[in-house]
């Protein structure tokens, strides 16, 4: 049976995975919600345009918009980023349109490790996503939070936790903590599934791709690279926190705070999956973080 999914957010670096994912999909049709006033991005939709996408332009503080919007939607995919006014006011807005419209169901944009349990005021990113899942849950759609844990571009170059350039493996702590970790592609790939299947109930969604330490991974780059990197310690668990406060007084670097609120979860463990269903749908096979290296980095150059 055919299924109407909105996807806000068609434009960044999961939701673009996402639409094309949906668009593989033979029993759903594709509406993208889209701000106005850029070109590049909106020429970035043409391949999705051309396969049948529909395009509804308007934004999540547009309530018209988002009548129009979800007229005759099934299901809503968020992959909206953003302050509070699009995490948690505009998910709201958008949840709310939906249920005046019919929409039976709506995927937050989560996508993260268990935000759930992570403690109140620890880490911003994590209390807007749970204040606006609370929100959302109060309108009675039905609800699905994804969590994949960590991306696993994460450790690729440019991410700044393995520095490729200076060829330094940066952590906190002693580098053995366990990180559930899973690439865009494939969360993509999961979310056009777990959208469409009709028997996921509201709640979490869970899932990873691998289960890998700073120190695992830095050897699976080594393998794949030939090149050896420094590993360095930046400090304890203490001193984390210590850093973490320092960078919450820098107010031209607010990005540099929730780094470090990312890292401290990942260095307690607090915020680590469980109930994963990495196998709920046959075929769709998750890629190790191994594999997800000899993809995305250079071979190694035998001598």
């Amino acid at each position: 049976m055919t299924q109407t999914v909105l996807l806000a957010g068609a434009t960044g670096m999961l939701g673009s995975r996402i639409a094309h994912r949906l668009m593989s999909q033979p029993e759903a049709r594709l509406r993208l919600l889209v701000r106005g006033g850029d070109a590049a991005k909106r020429a970035a939709l043409d391949p999705l345009l051309a396969h049948g996408a529909e395009i509804i332009e308007g934004d999540l503080a547009d309530l018209p918009a988002l009548d129009r919007a979800t007229q005759g939607v099934d299901v809503i995919v968020s992959a909206v980023q953003g302050g509070p006014d699009v995490i948690i006011d505009g998910q709201a807005a958008l949840a709310e349109a939906g249920r005046r419209n019919g929409v039976r169901r709506i995927l937050p944009s989560d996508y993260a490790l268990d935000l759930f349990k992570a403690t109140p005021g620890e880490h911003m990113m994590f209390d807007l996503r749970r204040t606006a899942d609370e929100k959302i849950a109060a309108t009675g759609i039905e609800h699905v939070h994804v969590l994949q844990g960590a991306f696993m571009e994460m450790f690729g170059p440019g991410m700044g936790t393995i520095d490729y350039e200076t060829g330094v493996v940066t952590f906190w702590g002693d580098g053995t903590q366990m990180i559930e970790t899973t690439s865009v592609e494939d969360t993509a790939r999961m979310v056009a599934r777990v959208a469409l299947d009709r028997t996921v109930p509201s709640g979490k969604f869970a899932f990873a791709g691998d289960k890998v330490s700073i120190l695992d991974a830095a050897k699976v780059i080594e393998a794949q690279t030939g090149r050896r990197f420094e590993r360095r310690s930046n400090g304890s668990e203490a001193n984390l926190r210590a850093a973490k406060a320092e960078a919450h007084k820098d107010t031209s670097n607010p990005f540099k705070a929730v780094m470090l609120a990312y890292q401290l979860t990942m260095l307690t463990g607090q915020t680590a999956l469980s109930g994963m269903q990495n196998d709920r749908y046959s075929g769709l096979q998750l890629e190790s973080f191994a594999q997800f290296a000899a993809r995305t980095l250079p071979r190694r150059v035998a001598a």
